[in-house]
């Protein structure tokens, strides 16, 4: 019994392979001719704007005509057709007077159909429509703002694309028209609001306009609402520092100390405060006043009535002294070469504060020319490294430089007294 079961199961299965590839068969190989039908397919006017516009010329009727098609084609084909991709297109580029014109269409199907393997037939041949003659009138776009925005926001001047609107109409239609006005919500705002917003016709009496009839450059107005929010941060200086050039030995007064900036909350969030500009400060002596332009960040704008900044900065218990150093370290000398100072003596300002000052001499002070950058014999201009020893608050001002002669090892030629592994006075 089992068994009997299961060859009866077998022949069902097989049968009904069998009968679904003979369909398949039959339907596809045999390009099985069915049909379809699709209704109310509005029907799209092309020219309008363009050839039939430049005459003077605009549809006043016929913007609602649909036509039903009745398709016949092979059923592969009709599967994978989107009835709702089916387009019907009448040309208006042939008009050239006003009155009730007859227009022919083309039926137009998605580009994975192939048109030459349908019949098509239709409920109307041609698409009735009226013409009449062309007016413009530019008319403003107002915008009505409601709602709150967040607190400690405020909006400046809400910015309209586009501003002014072009009607295309009959005479009497337009006369009566004076703007376009939309309503921008912006309840609870923090950030700039951008919509796109439709917009209603109003006439003199601010009385809105309903005539199906107008036709517009567009259908929605982008409105631009800028929303900035306010921070007040101070303006700085950057000082460098050197020894016994410090922000401990001046005092500096920068009028005002802070300004207030309005701008967006993601940009003003990353401003902290705005650098004037960069001072060194082994430049600096006795008191000195310097003006700024108050540089304005990227996206923001200054609340203040005010562009510019004046810091006083005031130096104290600080010295400078000129020493003159007659020895030089050589480092760096070049294998197969031995070089020797040129320069016999070099002045160098120092700066720190008065009391070490006063106790510094020249032997405190190291100066070293590196000559690892020199590959042959010659005299060169290299600059020095200025160490001080016994002196924290003590450093060189400036950059110095010394003249080296380098000569062969074999060579006994003199370019000065000193040479690289005893400096001496040149």
């Amino acid at each position: 019994m089992e068994k009997t079961k299961g060859r009866m199961t077998l022949r069902i299965i097989i049968s009904i392979l069998v009968a679904i590839a003979v369909w398949l068969y039959v339907d596809i190989g045999q390009a099985t001719t069915v049909t379809t039908r699709v209704r109310d397919v509005p029907v799209e006017f092309s020219g309008e704007n363009g050839i039939l516009a430049d005459r003077g010329l605009m549809l006043l009727s016929g913007y609602d005509t649909t036509i039903d098609l009745k398709i016949e084609g092979p059923r592969r084909v009709l599967w994978k057709m989107d009835k709702d991709a089916i387009r019907i297109v009448a040309d208006t580029s042939g008009i050239t007077e006003t009155g009730v014109q007859a227009l022919t269409y083309q039926v137009v199907f998605p580009d994975n159909i192939p048109r030459s393997e349908l019949k098509v037939e239709a409920s109307a041949y041609t698409v009735t429509v009226t013409v009449g003659e062309l007016h413009t009138k530019e008319i403003p776009v107002r915008c009505e703002i409601v709602g709150e925005l967040a607190d400690g926001f405020h909006a400046e001047a809400v910015q309209l694309d586009p501003a002014v609107l072009v009607l295309r109409g009959q005479r009497d239609d337009l006369l009566n028209v004076s703007y376009a006005k939309i309503v921008l919500d912006v309840s609870g705002a923090s950030k700039t609001v951008i919509q796109g917003i439709a917009y209603t016709l109003y006439d003199y009496n601010d009385v809105p306009v309903e005539n199906e009839n107008i036709r517009t450059s567009t259908k929605m107005i982008q409105a631009t609402l800028p929303v900035y929010t306010t921070k007040t941060v101070p303006l700085v200086i950057n000082f460098v520092e050197a020894p016994g050039s410090t922000e401990d030995t001046m005092e500096c007064t920068i009028v005002p100390q802070s300004v207030t900036l309005a701008g967006e909350k993601t940009v003003l969030d990353d401003i902290d405060s705005i650098v004037l500009g960069e001072i060194y400060l082994q430049d600096l002596t006795g008191s000195q006043t310097v003006v700024y332009d108050i540089p304005v960040p990227e996206g923001t704008t200054l609340v203040d009535d005010v562009s510019q900044a004046t810091a006083t900065i005031v130096v104290t218990g600080v010295t400078e002294r000129t020493l003159t150093v007659t020895k030089f370290g050589l480092t760096g000398v070049p294998e197969g070469y031995t070089a020797e100072t040129v320069t016999e003596s070099l002045n160098i300002v120092m700066r720190g504060l008065t009391k070490e000052i006063e106790a510094l001499k020249a032997e405190n002070i190291t100066v070293t020319a590196d000559l690892s950058e020199i590959t042959e014999a010659g005299n060169y201009t290299v600059p020095v490294t200025v160490e001080v020893s016994g002196s924290a608050n003590v450093s060189a001002k400036g950059n110095y430089q010394i003249i080296v002669h380098v000569a062969p090892a074999e060579s006994n030629e003199t370019g000065g007294t000193g040479n690289a592994d005893n400096a001496g006075n040149g």
